[in-house]
């Protein structure tokens, strides 16, 4: 497309650029994809019937006279803005206002749709979200006695911890009954675009029991506020906070067993002093000079002492004693005791 005049070079190189843009953005005389998007984007912008083609030439005649005298920058995002502006400019003012007067029309339906739903089943729609669906459920047939598909009109109000579901019947318009499903009886929500296989967008709510909610006519945007209103209660429930009590006795009950195993360990005899104490400095978390020892420990280990000391034994030749029943072992060559018979470690 030769819209503009040679010039020096940086004026040609910006012609070029202003060019190539404009056939991504407005297209050329041929039929092509990006034409017929252009007029569409005209209709949009209230520019319809015979004076489009009129428009479309001022567009490119106006930008091409902006970028000759370098009131324009011949990038993309200028351009596009310019069109824009153009477009606007043009637009019919007709076709303006009738497109702000169906905007306020349709506004004023959903309040008043919004007042029926209130008054005819006595909800409270204040400050909530709500759309309008349909629901999909399999009944049995009171003719037939075989399952039967049956949809009614639906509306779905999101709680902060429920679904309200309001069914309606799609042709005498009456009451079918509301329908709450909580939160904590569901496992997940799954979204279905409209394609090939489907002729609406619908959500599956899937709940623990094993049964699916079928809503159909549900776009993009309210499934959004259903996930989000349901993963926000997720959070709030399953906090992080709420399971380090748990925890904590875990690790004060394991503590305390471990203690109590060393300290039977100890009155077997099994355990030097000294290494109990640094077990249990360690269970702890203490140093083992720190360590006050407990009643029964201090008693059986001065009975130990006392023994010793009346038979006068050296500290270092301390003589054995039993396992099972904690018996003084005189004969060191003994290997069992000669109180319980167990064999001597």
């Amino acid at each position: 497309m030769a819209l503009f005049d040679s010039g020096n070079n940086e004026q040609k190189q910006k012609k070029k650029q202003a060019e190539k843009i404009l056939d991504e953005l407005v297209g050329g005389m041929m039929p092509t994809r990006t034409r017929f998007n252009f007029f569409a984007r005209m209709s949009s912008k209230g520019v319809k019937g015979i004076h489009q083609e009129k428009v479309r030439s001022k567009v490119l005649k106006t930008i091409k006279n902006e970028v000759i005298n370098n009131e324009l920058e011949p990038t993309t995002e200028a351009i596009n803005q310019r069109i824009d502006e153009i477009l606007t400019e043009n637009a019919s003012p007709q076709i303006l206002e009738k497109r702000k007067k169906n905007y306020q029309e349709s506004m004023n339906k959903k309040l008043i749709k919004k007042g029926e739903i209130e008054e005819k089943f006595g909800v409270d729609l204040t400050n909530k979200q709500w759309f309008q669906c349909s629901i999909e459920e399999i009944k049995y047939s009171t003719f037939s006695n075989q399952r039967v598909r049956n949809i009614d009109t639906a509306y779905v109000i999101i709680n902060e911890d429920n679904f309200e579901i309001i069914k309606e019947s799609v042709w005498l318009k009456s009451n079918m009954g509301t329908r709450k499903l909580f939160f904590y009886n569901l496992t997940s929500l799954d979204y279905d675009a409209r394609g090939k296989l489907h002729a609406s967008s619908s959500v599956i709510i899937n709940t623990k029991g094993s049964e699916h909610v079928h809503l159909k006519f549900v776009t993009r945007d309210k499934f959004e506020l259903m996930n989000n209103a349901f993963e926000s209660y997720l959070e709030k429930t399953h906090s992080p906070q709420q399971t380090a009590p748990i925890q904590q006795n875990i690790s004060t009950t394991s503590t305390a067993d471990e203690l109590l195993k060393y300290a039977e360990l100890y009155e077997k005899g099994l355990l030097t002093k000294e290494e109990f104490d640094m077990k249990k400095a360690e269970l702890l978390g203490t140093s083992s000079n720190d360590i006050i020892e407990t009643g029964p420990i201090d008693e059986e280990y001065s009975l130990k002492e006392d023994f010793i000391e009346q038979n006068d034994i050296i500290p270092n030749d301390k003589p054995k004693f039993c396992g099972s029943c904690g018996t003084p072992i005189d004969d060191e060559d003994s290997k069992f005791c000669t109180n319980c018979g167990a064999k001597l470690i």
